[in-house]
């Protein structure tokens, strides 16, 4: 094979998977989940990566306990969780299936109590001290929108708007 060939092939599909990853990532980045508590008291929304965004509540007049809320509020959160974890993984699956990198991502997905997985336990009393990795709800503005190598662009895509070479 002629190697101009070869490397505007190779740029062709580097440009096909720049175009993939960015709808992987806009997809992402829409992905949360609003859910209830089957009773209605609780609503949680949640981001893409899992953090509580937004809980609502909507108390009867008859009241409910603070240790019922606090399990009503977990299990709704935990249901949410699991939600945007599936809209993720399908967001990526569309784009990316078959791949060991979606096999990866989806064996993590946290299963509903009464399928096929038993319900996630309450933490202990006195936890463990864990110092959990804080993962953005968005990219930062100056990551998100560098722009692509002019090579990767798609013939459609702007550039820089400066028509200097990079």
């Amino acid at each position: 094979m002629d190697p101009a060939r070869m490397i505007a092939d190779l740029e062709g599909r580097a440009r096909d998977l720049a175009r993939r990853a960015r709808e992987v990532r806009e997809g992402v980045r829409a992905a949360e989940a609003v859910v209830g508590s089957p009773d209605g008291v609780v609503t949680v929304t949640v981001a893409p990566n899992g953090a509580l965004r937004d809980i609502r509540f909507s108390l009867p007049p008859s009241g409910v306990s603070d240790a019922r809320l606090g399990e009503v509020v977990m299990a709704t959160v935990r249901r949410a969780q699991a939600e945007v974890a599936r809209r993720v993984a399908e967001v990526v699956e569309v784009e990316f299936g078959g791949t060991e990198a979606v096999e990866f991502l989806t064996g993590f997905l946290p299963r509903e109590p009464g399928v096929g997985a038993p319900a996630v336990p309450p933490p202990a009393v006195h936890p463990v001290a864990v110092h959990p990795v804080v993962v953005p709800a968005e990219v930062p503005a100056e990551v998100a929108d560098l722009p692509l190598p002019r090579s990767l662009r798609a013939p459609d895509e702007p550039g820089d708007g400066g028509g200097a070479a990079r």
